[in-house]
């Protein structure tokens, strides 16, 4: 316990120089330290180190006032761009500035247990140049017990997250096609009545099928993991499903079957036919289900990618674009994010996933080759990212062949926005981007030497979650190499090269002729049978290294909590010795020298020079505590008293808003009263137009009457006369009208034809039809005096009843004007 060490942890992030160079990073404890050194930047302004938090030994556990921190930044130059971190030691240094940081203004802060360490701006100064700044950073300090756990050392993940580790290819086994399917999520799976929270314990079996509605042997099959009691579970796996070896042309189908656990309940399965698929062209759809419960269908997030080598194209061959990390500097308030990569200049703004409804009318091939596109999703990644692929040691990779590499590759960055419109929990929109980087991808590719490159991520103006990444830059690190460059892939060719030149021995070749005899079809049968057993065998010993994994990794944890516990049990002991060193300070420093002098005569009578003073620091407190009450109870009545003020202006503002609206209403009155007389003089002119159209009307009637009258009294007349002159003599009556009749025809010819000798005036001619004429006026007159009677009498009663409402509305607001000037007064 007595060599356990307190130790300084340092870290440094948001590195900013002028001007884009290789940059790196020392620190020292004083001048007699270790120096420690960050790894070599790429070639940037603004750096993101990989190794930028150190753990500094102190020589005590308790910090001296007079020790620092003295930092120095270099710049690296005759350096080629875009080389990893793998080549620190290439390259010429220079310093470029330096800073020293005095830890006694921190000590306190620094010795607090149940802080959170310090936090510096810190700039980079050149000395020798009259203090000119040459950049700057953030600086986060804080003592921590001896290092025992190692600052690369990562832990395996745990069971139940959703962070999963990429397939590897089996190295006993060539392709000539492969599948790659990524199962991400589902959501609303059916219930379970059978369980007792009613939850399902969903997961996925999906494999190779050789016919249509036929599923897969068990051997065959890949399970994803299981979510217990969750309806919508997110299973993040990916799985590679090559061709079988008998089977090397583009045929079958993907079995693929959703199912809960609880009773091995089989929800729906898909069969997804492979000849319908293009290589290299993945498909990322949404995959809705027949099966529905309370109108809610399971929906299924999956990609698949088919991957093939070109055989017309001799030289296109299958690469491996791996993406070795990607460093956040700092770390953004994220989980989760995707890395997309597109080709073919393909710009996107959201995580697209195409809809197959499988109660649709379009087929089931119809719709993947619909659902076919130029993009890659990756797996869900965690901030910072795990290495999911142990292959490579990377977080990601992406297969192409060889020729797509000038096809516009980019990448793009997917975190959770909750702006977009989705059922799923994953990410969804798009927050940062990259340029166009074939040229890089070819360098790297071409290169002798394996080397990593540097690409930043720009983050996206248009995305809502900008916010939580504009303080992080964001570096992708990444390299490209041929498929066979693994080392596990070489292994294996190797091994069979070496299978190859096995030469044959006369028993083989004896065994070879007997074996082509008669009994051919038997030993072809017995050597299936053994094929069959021997990949029985395989899976078996597959299975045996899953669970001797496994136990590494339960091991590997273990040793992890074994480290803990040696790291609790030493800083318990570091604790406890300074609990006692503080507890032995506090003795001492209650017996001082100037006590120990004193008499008890002096004692005495200083102990109760202090009882005095203690007794009236006591008293002022006492008075200090009633006149802070009294405030506070002022304090209380004023706020109480600023609140009814409040509610009493707030009634007053009401009431002055009322008392306008009443004003502008009794402004109108005197309007509507000048309305309402000219309204009765306008009706008492009617009311007289009225009534002498009404004589008129009476008048014209009786002369009418008079008229027809008179005219029954001329023809009464006219028959009289002519039976008091004729008598009954008809018969010379007749003759008489005749011989008029005959005289008026003559007059009539003579007549003609004196006006066609000269002109005749017709003035004092035709008085009938004059008589007529005026009948008409007069007959025109009667209707034209009716209609405006009728419409006298209408208009009157329309008048009378907007009289009457006015006089109403008149009184209403006479009272109100009473009442409001009462209470004014």
């Amino acid at each position: 316990m007595d060599q356990q060490r307190s130790s300084l942890c340092v870290s440094m992030h948001n590195v900013e120089f002028a001007k884009d160079y290789h940059y790196f990073i020392t620190v020292q404890l004083n001048a007699d330290g270790e120096k420690k050194r960050t790894d070599v930047s790429a070639q940037v302004a603004a750096p993101v180190f990989a190794a930028s938090t150190f753990i500094i030994p102190l020589s005590n556990f308790k910090l001296d006032i007079n020790d620092y921190l003295h930092f120095e930044a270099y710049v690296v130059t005759d350096r080629e761009q875009g080389r990893g971190p793998d080549l620190d030691n290439q390259g010429q240094a220079r310093l470029l500035g330096e800073c020293i940081l005095k830890l006694g203004d921190f000590t306190g802060a620094l010795t607090d247990i149940s802080g959170t360490g310090v936090r510096q701006h810190l700039k980079f100064v050149r000395r020798n140049d009259k203090q000119v700044t040459v950049g700057r950073f953030i600086v986060n300090l804080k003592l921590v017990g001896e290092q025992i756990i190692p600052i690369n050392d990562e832990k395996p993940l745990e069971s139940d997250e959703i962070f999963q580790p990429l397939p590897a290819s089996d190295p006993f086994m060539s392709f000539v096609w492969r599948l790659r399917v990524d199962i991400r999520a589902c959501i609303d799976m059916p219930l379970h009545r059978d369980s007792q929270s009613g939850l399902p314990r969903g997961f996925v079996k999906l494999g190779w099928s050789q016919y249509d509605n036929q599923p897969p042997s068990e051997h065959h099959m890949h399970l994803t993991k299981i979510r217990d009691q969750n309806r919508h579970p997110i299973w993040n796996q990916q799985f590679l499903i090559p061709n079988p070896q008998t089977i090397t042309a583009l045929d079958g189908y993907l079995y693929l079957c959703l199912m809960d656990d609880i009773g091995q309940r089989e929800i729906e399965s898909v069969y997804f036919p492979i000849s319908q698929m293009r290589p290299f062209q993945p498909m990322n759809f949404e995959l809705q289900f027949k099966y529905a419960e309370y109108e809610a269908r399971p929906r299924l997030y999956m990609s698949i990618t088919l991957e093939m080598a070109d055989k017309q194209k001799f030289l296109d061959e299958l690469i491996d674009i791996i993406v070795k990390m990607i460093h956040y500097d700092p770390l953004p308030y994220a989980s989760r994010t995707n890395l997309i990569m597109t080709l073919n200049q393909t710009k996107i703004k959201e995580v697209p996933y195409s809809v197959i409804d499988l109660k649709g009318a379009p087929t089931l091939a119809q719709a993947l080759s619909n659902a076919q596109s130029d993009v890659f999703i990756s797996s869900i990644m965690k901030i910072p990212p795990h290495k999911a692929d142990k292959v490579y040691n990377a977080v990601a990779v992406f297969t192409l062949p060889k020729s797509q590499l000038e096809s516009g590759i980019a990448f793009y960055l997917a975190t959770r926005d909750d702006t977009i419109k989705s059922m799923h929990s994953m990410p969804n929109g798009i927050v940062g981007y990259s340029e166009i980087i074939d040229d890089w991808l070819r360098k790297l590719y071409y290169s002798k030497e394996k080397k990593q490159a540097f690409f930043p991520i720009t983050w996206s103006d248009e995305s809502k979650q900008r916010p939580l990444f504009m303080n992080s830059r964001c570096q992708v690190e990444l390299t490209c190499m041929e498929a066979a460059d693994n080392t596990a892939i070489s292994r294996v060719s190797s091994s069979k090269k070496s299978n190859r030149l096995i030469p044959r021995t006369p028993e083989m070749k004896a065994l070879a002729e007997n074996v082509s005899g008669a009994d051919r079809s038997k030993w072809d049968i017995l050597s299936k049978e053994l094929s069959q057993k021997q990949e029985i065998i395989h899976r078996l010993m597959k299975e045996v290294d899953d669970k001797t994994e496994s136990l590494k990794i339960t091991g590997t944890e273990i040793v992890d909590l074994r480290r803990q516990v040696k790291l609790l049990q030493s800083e318990n002991s570091i604790l406890r010795k300074r609990l006692a060193h503080e507890e032995s300070l506090e003795i001492q420093s209650i017996i001082t020298k100037e006590i120990a002098v004193m008499s008890m005569e002096e004692l005495r009578q200083k102990i109760i020079k202090v009882a005095q003073a203690y007794r009236n620091e006591r008293v002022r407190n006492e008075e200090f505590e009633k006149a802070l009450k009294t405030a506070q109870k002022d304090i209380a009545s004023a706020r109480q008293l600023e609140v009814e003020l409040e509610s009493l202006q707030r009634v007053h503002q009401e009431n002055a808003k009322k008392m306008l609206v009443m004003q502008q209403e009794i402004q109108k009155v005197g309007v509507y009263k000048e309305a309402v007389k000219k309204q009765e003089t306008v009706i008492s002119k009617l009311e007289k137009l009225m009534e002498t159209s009404l004589k008129d009307a009476q008048k014209a009637r009786q002369a009418q009457l008079e008229v027809e009258q008179l005219k029954s009294e001329n023809l009464n007349l006219q028959k009289q006369l002519k039976g008091i002159v004729y008598g009954e003599d008809i018969g010379e009556l007749e003759r008489y009208k005749q011989e008029c009749q005959r005289l008026e025809k003559i007059v009539a010819n003579m007549k003609e034809e004196l006006r066609n000798k000269r002109p005749v005036s017709n003035s004092g001619a035709d008085w009938e039809q004059e008589k007529m004429e005026l009948e008409v006026k007069l007959h025109k007159a009667n209707a034209r005096i009716e209609a405006l009677q009728d419409e006298m009498t209408y208009n009157a009663k329309n008048y009378a009843k907007e009289i009457a409402q006015l006089k109403l509305i008149i009184a209403e607001k006479q009272a109100l004007l009473d009442s409001l000037t009462m209470g004014g007064q």
